[in-house]
């Protein structure tokens, strides 16, 4: 992913033809982690500093979005409770959505949906989407 603006750089979600902006965002974040399983044994120590040094890299990895936004008729936050109600598997794109930049790809189930609702304030959302199966870099194709 090469923008390193984060007005540019966000959730899309695959409406079937195109991907689309996830709606209303303001902010978004991803976060991938592996586990580490450690393999140290008595012998693979370093005596002289105690310190474990030997990890398997054949892990599980994990991946999560959060989303927040502002409600407005094109955020679908319905639509997106709809989702979570129905366990809905949704194919999602991370990153600026334009032609021959590199994004993230996958899919995943929404898992929490927060709506907040405070008084002389815009009605704002919050969204958790938890990965599900593999991740991939794509370079977003160029229109033909």
């Amino acid at each position: 992913m090469s923008q390193s603006i984060g007005n540019f750089v966000a959730l899309y979600v695959d409406n079937g033809t195109t991907f689309d902006a996830f709606g209303g965002e303001v902010s978004s974040s991803f976060t991938i982690s592996k586990d580490a399983i450690e393999i140290t044994t008595k012998d693979s120590v370093d005596a002289a500093s105690n310190f474990c040094k030997e990890f398997d890299g054949a892990g599980e990895y994990t991946f999560t979005f959060s989303v927040e936004g502002i409600q407005r008729a094109d955020s679908a936050v319905d639509a997106k409770v709809s989702d979570l109600i129905a366990g809905t598997k949704i194919d999602f794109r991370f990153g600026y959505n334009i032609a021959a930049q590199k994004v993230y790809e996958g899919s995943g189930f929404i898992t929490s949906v927060s709506i907040d609702s405070s008084k002389n304030e815009a009605v704002t959302y919050s969204c958790e989407i938890i990965g599900s199966g593999g991740l991939n870099i794509v370079t977003v194709p160029v229109p033909v």
